[in-house]
């Protein structure tokens, strides 16, 4: 009861896989890139994480592990749509996502936490 009281978040989950070749530099500059959002784009929590490359991640009988993950929370689905269209956000797919990432491996979900 009192659960159902309290505010849930929306957390924003993303994984990509990268093209061959991109530099650690690239994935940390999306990082940075998304990270440099949180105050026009109103995050209450942001973190960004790299794949291990672990054995049972990269041989997995479902398919290999994404390059990396982050995940932004926002306090309602408006400013997640906000958020999803905001001007900047476009620039920072366009900019350094796009560029860097394998065709198809982008996997992504929204849901309250």
């Amino acid at each position: 009861m009192i659960r159902s009281l309290i505010r849930r978040a929306i957390r924003h989950q993303v994984m990509i896989g990268v093209k061959e070749g991109t530099s650690e530099s690239q994935i940390s500059a999306v990082k940075d890139a998304l990270a440099a959002l949180s105050g026009k784009c109103k995050y209450l929590n942001f973190a960004f994480g790299y794949d291990l490359k672990l054995p049972s991640g990269q041989n997995h009988p479902a398919g290999k592990n994404r390059a990396c993950t982050w995940y932004a929370d926002f306090a309602s689905v408006d400013d997640y749509d906000a958020y999803a269209k905001h001007p900047d956000h476009i620039k920072v797919i366009e900019d350094c996502i796009k560029p860097i990432m394998e065709p198809g491996s982008r996997a992504a979900i929204q849901f309250q936490c």
